[in-house]
């Protein structure tokens, strides 16, 4: 389910890069830091967490997740995963 949630959020930045006329390939890792790295801001996280939610047809609680570790990358799709697999 991880692997999934990487999918979708690769494709989900590239997309919204692209409408932003920054194409360019997109290369996430684990560690990467997708408010560091300048992909989203504060308004756009907030549009992510529900584009995740969407995707994965159900609501996810974020508010477990540390707010610090929200926009690291591994950290995000294994917490995602881990709340799929409860439900």
């Amino acid at each position: 389910m991880a692997d999934d949630i990487r999918g979708f959020l690769t494709k989900y930045l590239a997309d919204k890069l692209r409408a932003r006329g920054r194409e360019g390939p997109l290369h996430l890792s684990d560690d990467s830091d997708i408010l560091a790295m300048g992909l989203v801001d504060s308004l756009d996280l907030l549009e992510l967490m529900s584009a995740i939610a969407e995707h994965c047809g159900r609501e996810i609680d974020f508010e477990q997740l540390d707010p610090e570790e929200m926009t690291i990358v591994g950290t995000l799709c294994r917490f995602v995963s881990e709340q799929m697999a409860r439900s």
